[in-house]
């Protein structure tokens, strides 16, 4: 197949490029600037012109492509409503150029669909990829554990995103996939694990919110490369698919962080955590539990990595700690 990604410069379609590659397809990636076009041209990836913020060219761009990974993010802050809007309406661009083609279109969405705030304790409940979405507000922010602001930001950003999913799963005459990724790890990608890695040096202790209860899943970047290539020419047009191999807590992941850094833990509440990390905070305080067992049996997904306190504690983060911090969060008011 011939497939064009977007972001193929980030994390997400860098895995998706190399594995889609391995196996045998043809890939482009979208690129904004002459350096985009020449880095990817080291890499032995063709390129198409196009830049994601600006619809007409993304429409002209994916003519020609039997699939097109959808993976670019204009920001890097995981939720932010306007950046949202944006991303979805590249998304619109993209599909409505694609209408009545009958080829594939794969969307990276994420797991924080399902995020859940808990008071920082894991809940029970595992969400399978056919739940029905969004959760009620009082499911995913019961008003006597969270701020009012916390609740409302990132409802918005969770139901553009749910919005999202659904134009390309409901697109017409097209075979729309989506793919929700865990907390991603492995060759220091990310944002959330490197952000939290700057910011516990800078202050000398991690940030934890409250016990470190909540649990979230996670996935190898190498595996998750390797499931989008299976979607691609396995997964039936509608189908939603989880990115996760297993779960983990976030105070295993602090532990992890402190015995990296030598240092010790700080238990904060999810307002210090949103002042502290922004937007990070917020994604590494919910519980964020989903099933893949249905997105296993649909694709044949075999992923083969669990070690990611071990890759934090002397992995590929130990070498490579991000030198500054990127602040892109917003503030509670009252």
């Amino acid at each position: 197949m011939k497939i064009m990604i977007t972001g193929a410069n980030g994390s997400i379609g860098r895995a998706a490029a190399r594995a889609l590659r391995h196996n045998g397809h043809k890939v482009f990636c979208l690129a904004g600037s002459l350096d985009e076009r020449s880095h990817f041209e080291e890499q032995g990836f063709d390129a198409v012109d196009g830049d994601f913020t600006d619809p007409a060219s993304l429409g002209r761009a994916v003519r020609g492509f039997d699939a097109v990974v959808s993976a670019a993010s204009i920001l890097p802050s995981s939720h932010d409503a306007e950046r949202l809007s944006r991303e979805r309406a590249a998304v619109h661009a993209m599909l409505a150029a694609m209408e009545g083609s009958g080829r594939t279109f794969l969307l990276a969405s994420d797991s924080a669909v399902f995020g859940v705030f808990s008071g920082g304790v894991a809940t029970r409940t595992v969400y399978q990829e056919t739940d029905r979405l969004p959760l009620r507000r009082e499911t995913y922010a019961p008003a006597s554990s969270v701020h009012p602001t916390i609740a409302q930001t990132f409802g918005s950003a969770v139901n553009i995103r749910v919005e999202t999913e659904e134009d390309v799963l409901g697109a017409r005459g097209v075979r729309g996939i989506v793919v929700r990724p865990g907390l991603i790890y492995g060759y220091a990608a990310s944002y959330e694990l490197p952000y939290l890695i700057a910011v516990a040096r800078q202050r000398g202790a991690v940030p934890q919110f409250g016990h470190g209860g909540a649990r979230q899943g996670y996935v190898h970047i190498d595996d998750l490369g390797t499931l989008f290539a299976s979607a691609v020419t396995n997964a039936p047009g509608g189908a939603l698919l989880h990115g996760v191999t297993d779960d983990v807590s976030m105070s295993e992941i602090a532990r992890a962080v402190a015995e990296l850094l030598g240092i010790g833990v700080d238990q904060l509440t999810l307002e210090e955590m949103v002042e502290t990390l922004g937007s990070v905070g917020i994604s590494l305080s919910l519980n964020k539990r989903v099933a893949s067992d249905a997105t296993r049996q649909l694709t044949g997904w075999r992923p083969g990595r669990k070690d990611l306190l071990r890759d934090i504690v002397n992995g590929s983060y130990a070498p490579r700690l991000v030198p500054t911090l990127d602040r892109r969060d917003f503030r509670i008011r009252d």
